[in-house]
């Protein structure tokens, strides 16, 4: 088995987010008796509000090679931790053919979403979760007063907030749901809301490829 993460986000106020995706992955990995590491953006520019950056893990049985490269060549496993980057930008582009797993944070119908998908030729399964649940619409600005605290950690220095909670914690569970690629019970042992990571994965929707093909035939033909 080899995975390769990557994560996508907008620049300081949804870094963390990113950040702990990769990185309760990595660790769940290990846990799970697997080969793992986690990456953060070298490429992009993080320190611009909004801008598109990304994260990254790689997960494997056996050792994991060009481990210091920084950008995953062929991503099999994309995560978006909000719903417009579906249309921002070509995330599959070099996915190989009819491997990748989408998963996005939202709660619009899954059916819905396949249409922005960039290339359905690349994408064997969507997964939809929505991640924000029951917390305000304003999620990504409740805690704005603490950002600097909580979102700028440097590279390679522990996290100054727990790992694991907030929004990432779906997001990681219905990961784990849509890709095997580490276990629940691992993710939970790792992550800051173990609780979150479980309704991620109990309540995220899935399409498989022949589902999304007929669901964007449907819009297109209509």
């Amino acid at each position: 088995m080899y995975h390769e993460i990557t994560v996508w986000t907008r620049g300081i106020i949804m870094d963390k987010e990113a950040r702990d995706i990769a990185n309760s992955l990595s660790q769940a990995a290990r846990r799970d008796g697997r080969r793992a590491i986690y990456i953060s953006d070298y490429v992009d520019s993080p320190d611009r509000t909004n801008c598109l950056v990304r994260k990254y893990a790689r997960i494997s049985d056996g050792e994991i090679q060009d481990t210091l490269t920084y950008e995953n060549p062929r991503p099999d496993i994309v995560v978006l931790v909000e719903e417009t980057l579906i249309k921002a930008v070509d995330y599959t582009r070099t996915t190989p053919p009819g491997e990748g797993v989408v998963v996005v944070n939202s709660k619009r119908n899954p059916k819905y979403l396949a249409r922005f998908l960039p290339d359905l030729r690349k994408v064997k399964r969507l997964v939809v979760v929505d991640a924000v649940g029951e917390d305000s619409q304003r999620w990504l600005y409740k805690n704005l007063t603490g950002l600097g605290y909580d979102r700028l950690s440097t590279e390679g220095a522990a996290e100054l907030a727990a790992v694991g909670g907030g929004i990432s914690a779906p997001l990681l569970g219905a990961t784990a749901r849509g890709t095997g690629c580490v276990s629940l019970e691992s993710l939970q042992d790792v992550v800051a809301d173990p609780d979150g990571a479980r309704r991620g994965y109990e309540e995220c929707r899935i399409l498989e490829a022949e589902q999304l093909a007929e669901a964007v035939h449907t819009v297109t033909a209509s």
